[in-house]
């Protein structure tokens, strides 16, 4: 279960909109938290989304989730203009200097953690999206092939199918297809938005779709695991000399 926070206290009442909102984030944390003694399986986490209204004051949320809370994780996203949330022309995306001013500040406090198993692969891959995400706000470019239109896709609310819930262009309708998804994935529209996509005519930060490109994109699989097996050596011999 991840609990999303967009501030400490008062900001993050004001980026919600929501008075007491953060007291009542507390007390569902504290229950979870119980719960937690419990049931040894639950992993509890927070989830912040940085925009404009909360990317100065992220490095103080960041420094309050690690020493009170003390999640058995943290992971943010950067907020987009998205169609299906009536955020387009909001202005809400920071720029690539704030982000990284932000992000940086997450990255050096996960430096010293000590995570196992599928948990530290997790994180190697968020580590590698964070640095994905820096380098799309400040290049704005593909940073790596998207996949979007081939290994992943959304079908909106009204039966539209996209290649990603960035560019919100259908690819088909499902109802216009008698709800077989094949006749639309092989439409000429959604070649034609294929086609778009390699040729790099479009780029975004978004996680869902950067997630599977990483894990299409065999340079980023091995920069992964690599770090993942130095990561791992090092721990044992320090271990051993231990």
């Amino acid at each position: 279960i991840n609990l999303s926070l967009d501030g400490v206290g008062l900001k993050h009442d004001a980026v919600r909109g929501v008075r007491s909102n953060w007291a009542h984030a507390m007390k569902t944390y504290a229950a979870l938290r119980q719960l937690k003694e419990r049931y040894a399986n639950l992993t509890l986490g927070i989830h912040t989304v940085i925009s404009n209204f909360n990317v100065d004051a992220f490095p103080e949320l960041c420094e309050y989730v690690q020493r009170e809370l003390k999640p058995d994780s943290y992971i943010t996203e950067i907020a987009e203009e998205r169609v299906e949330l009536d955020t387009v022309g909001l202005g809400i995306t920071p720029t690539a200097e704030k982000y990284t001013v932000a992000i940086d500040t997450l990255l050096e406090s996960m430096r010293d953690q000590r995570l196992t198993g599928v948990a530290e692969v997790t994180q190697a891959f968020r580590r590698e999206y964070y640095e994905i995400v820096k380098r799309t706000l400040r290049e704005q470019r593909q940073i790596i092939p998207c996949m979007a239109g081939v290994a992943s896709a959304q079908i909106a609310p009204n039966g539209d199918v996209w290649t990603c819930c960035i560019r919100a262009q259908s690819m088909g309708n499902l109802r216009d297809h008698d709800y077989d998804f094949g006749s639309v994935w092989r439409s000429g529209k959604a070649d034609q938005l294929r086609r778009s996509i390699k040729a790099g005519e479009c780029y975004c930060p978004l996680a869902n779709a950067a997630y599977t490109n990483m894990l299409t994109h065999a340079p980023t699989v091995t920069k992964v695991a690599t770090r993942v097996a130095r990561s791992r050596i090092r721990r044992a011999v320090t271990e051993r000399a231990a």
